[in-house]
């Protein structure tokens, strides 16, 4: 053989022996979505499961691995995964507008990408209601040179919220109106309530403005998890150091983490490590992901806990050997003040810990880009329950269209009186919070009510990708857009499917009562812009036979302030049209003006307040230029989600009383 062959021969082989070492190491999952019924929270329930689970297994894999998932859907809906914090090709995403990682029943899809990063980090379904049924897990990347900080352990901790109420009827509850989670989870307002936390100025002030009465939480939340357990155990020995990776996956809590045994440390924050920093109580919105590390003291096993942020429960995990050390209690929030100390910002109730955050390296955006400054306005209307992300900037398909080579600086201005936690997909942005160029690194923020919060990151990716919140009702009820990428070729299916993720479904209700004396109520459906309706009344008491008065009409919401509508009115007289608008009056009057085709014009004006949490009275007055003056003054008192007992005198139709209902 030449030597010239040989050595080139030898320098191929070495070549290969050199690089085998490094080549990328591939590592396999096979996860497997089923049906499975599960008690959680004291009733049986269809679930949706992983590998047999409702919390999947951890994914854990070393910075710079092929990670190799096949997703076996073995149900009847198709589905996607959405991989959150992780970066990676669009079409791999899975959020709503990603075109590729939809799942068909009885089909496996392979997903396989190379880890560019580390840290811990999540997947979750992202298929509508289905999202708080299961089918989550968390993933751990460590990095290619090894844990900078040394820990004796590490744990991962999904802290999820568990309704047994089927998630799709829960968001049509909260379209129709009906207050009963705010009765079941004790958050609803009342004057005695008021007055006991002297705060009748407080509801006084906020009414006059026309404000909802303030919450935390959309939803009665049933149980509250660690791991899927209500309580979990982490043994330890006194001194050891235990890295505690936690990851809110809930639909519609955040909550507060704290430790009996002295303050956590933290030192990542969605993956990203920061510089190591010291709480006592922190608040973790959905969706992120903190490392914690906390030293075990001597004398038994130290609650870590996770209070829902609305006070209505917590899951533990105890960490440590021997007799149980509770974790302090924490305040539980005052809804009735205005301020912002009411929903959370004292040292008791403290807020996310963003201020304190700072990067190791440098995250300064390239400063030679252009930069676009996009203001987005969170709104919303609890008594609706619409919720939008609102800019000058965003198209009619809620599409932001953005360049390469080009920052983008979201400014959140929240203009409701509830936390959002934004979730942005295939990216991490920096939260300006006064670290200057170490501002910290994230991919989900939360905007506390009344705030404005400032993010900004560079454009280098490509294809479209969701900006969101990641309440669940909150994003299923419009609060969601779409960020892509305008010098490249969109994909002509997007359209399509923006046009269903974005479609606004319709709802029924029906509200009413039957009494003695008569029966009234209305009948609804509606989407978010919307609604029919039919009105009836007719009593039989005090009267010859009976009368009946009975309104359908097609409504136009334009904001919680104003409603136009147009129909027909039918009574036991005649049969007219009618056209008006329905307002909200300051102290929360609602009030409605109309005209019919025979020009005669009527007005009308009504409140409800709730004496107790299930006691209420209320009044409604109208006057029409034909038939003059009706009103009705009664009370009700609520039995359970679906009926109260109600008395009520009617101008027309005297005293009488009955059963209210709700469907």
């Amino acid at each position: 053989m030449k030597p010239i062959k040989v050595f080139l021969i030898t320098s191929v082989m070495l070549a290969c022996l050199i690089a085998l070492p490094c080549a990328a190491k591939v590592v396999q999952y096979d996860l497997n979505i089923t049906y499975k019924t599960v008690t959680v929270a004291g009733k049986k329930v269809e679930a949706m499961a992983i590998n047999d689970s409702i919390h999947g297994p951890a994914l854990k894999f070393r910075e710079g691995d092929v990670a190799k998932i096949l997703f076996t859907n073995n149900t009847d809906i198709a589905t996607s995964i959405h991989w959150h914090g992780l970066l990676l090709p669009a079409d791999h995403d899975g959020g709503p507008s990603a075109i590729d990682p939809i799942i068909a029943p009885g089909a496996t899809k392979k997903f396989e990408f190379t880890l560019k990063q580390s840290g811990t980090h999540w997947f979750h379904l992202h298929a509508g209601f289905k999202d708080q049924r299961g089918v989550f897990g968390s993933i751990v990347i460590s990095p290619k040179e090894g844990e900078r900080i040394f820990a004796d352990r590490s744990e991962v901790i999904a802290l999820m919220d568990w309704t047994n109420d089927d998630p799709d009827e829960v968001l049509r509850t909260l379209k129709s109106g009906n207050d009963y989670y705010s009765v079941k989870k004790g958050s609803m307002q009342s004057l005695l309530g008021a007055a006991k936390a002297g705060a009748l100025k407080d509801v006084i002030k906020r009414s006059f403005m026309r404000m909802p009465p303030m919450d935390i939480s959309d939803v009665a939340i049933d149980g509250f998890l660690s791991n899927g357990e209500v309580e979990m155990s982490i043994p330890a020995r006194p001194g050891e150091r235990v890295r505690l990776r936690f990851i809110n996956t809930a639909a519609t809590t955040y909550f507060f983490l704290q430790f009996a045994g002295g303050p956590m440390e933290v030192i990542s924050a969605d993956g990203k490590e920061v510089r190591p920093v010291k709480f006592k109580r922190f608040l973790i919105a959905i969706g992120e992901t903190y490392d914690l590390l906390v030293t075990v003291p001597k004398g038994g096993a130290f609650e870590l806990r996770a209070t829902a942020q609305d006070g209505t429960g917590h899951t533990s995990v105890f960490i440590g050997n021997g007799k149980r050390v509770p974790a302090p209690d924490v305040p539980k929030p005052n809804l009735y003040k205005m301020s912002m100390a009411g929903m959370g910002v004292d040292s008791g109730r403290p807020m996310a810990p963003y201020a304190k955050l700072r990067s190791l390296k440098k995250t300064a955006l390239p400063a030679d880009n252009p930069t676009r400054e996009v203001v987005l306005t969170l709104t919303g209307d609890m008594e609706r329950y619409i919720w939008s992300l609102d800019g000058e900037e965003v198209l009619p398909e809620r599409i932001i269209r953005v360049r390469h080579k080009e920052n983008t600086r979201f400014v959140l201005v929240n203009k409701t009186m509830m936390h959002h936690p934004l979730h942005l997909h295939g990216h991490y942005f920096r939260v300006v919070n006064g670290q200057g160029d170490h501002a910290p690194l994230k991919h989900t923020v939360d905007i506390p009510p009344m705030t404005t919060r400032v993010i900004e990151f560079e454009n280098k990716e490509k294809k479209t990708w969701s900006f969101h919140c990641h309440v669940l009702y909150h994003v299923l009820s419009g609060m969601a857009l779409e960020v892509s990428y305008q010098d490249e070729e969109m994909d002509p299916d997007l359209p399509d499917i923006l046009e269903e993720l974005y479609k606004d479904p319709w709802y029924p209700w029906v509200h009413g009562t039957v009494q003695s004396h008569m029966t009234d109520g209305v009948a609804v459906f509606s989407n978010s812009k919307n609604i029919l309706s039919a009105e009836w009344e007719i009593g039989w008491q005090e009267v010859e036979g009976t009368e009946s008065d009975v309104e359908l009409t097609y409504g136009r919401y334009f904001n919680r302030f104003l409603t136009a509508f147009v129909g027909g009115n039918i009574t036991d007289d005649y049969e007219r049209g009618i056209m008006g608008v329905r307002t909200l009056l300051p102290f929360n009057f609602e009030s409605a003006l109309r005209i019919d085709t025979e020009g005669e014009f009527r007005v009308s004006i009504g409140q409800s307040v709730h004496l107790t949490s299930r006691l209420g009275i209320f009044g409604d007055f109208e006057y029409d230029t034909e038939s003059k003056k009706e009103w009705v003054a009664g009370a009700n008192f609520i039995l359970s989600k679906n009926f109260s007992l109600v008395g009520q005198y009617h101008s027309d139709f005297g005293a009488g009383a009955g059963i209210q209902f709700r469907f």
